[in-house]
């Protein structure tokens, strides 16, 4: 997902701020997330997601970064688009729509998205 953020070249505060959210809904701590972003072969990460819910909930944690400072940039559509394909998940997400992303949709939805992650994460 900070693969996403970073599309821009730029992080957006609102982006950092949903990253934030992410890795405390997910329990992951200092140490993990350095470990994450050392790792810089996206290839390499996806080969770790495997079920279909985790799957999913990638695709609606790259919506949420993606909605978070408000504009779905040609970035952003190209490599959730080539994730999306590489993973096996549908185009036909609820969250996108010809193409685009529905913000409004992505953002009503922040509570159920951060509480999926919750579900996936393992437990201490």
């Amino acid at each position: 997902v900070s693969f996403l953020a970073h599309a821009e070249r730029d992080v957006h505060v609102a982006e950092k701020k949903v990253l934030i959210a992410v890795f405390k809904a997910a329990g992951i701590t200092q140490e993990e997330q350095k470990k994450m972003k050392s790792n810089t072969s996206l290839e390499e990460m996806l080969k770790h997601i495997q079920s279909v819910e985790a799957k999913h909930t990638l695709v609606e944690l790259m919506a949420l970064v993606a909605a978070s400072d408000g504009v779905f940039e040609d970035e952003e559509r190209v490599i959730i688009k080539k994730i999306m394909k590489r993973i096996g998940v549908a185009d036909d997400h609820p969250y996108f729509d010809d193409n685009n992303l529905d913000i409004p949709t992505v953002r009503a939805n922040v509570g159920k998205i951060l509480n999926s992650i919750k579900t996936l994460a393992p437990k201490p």
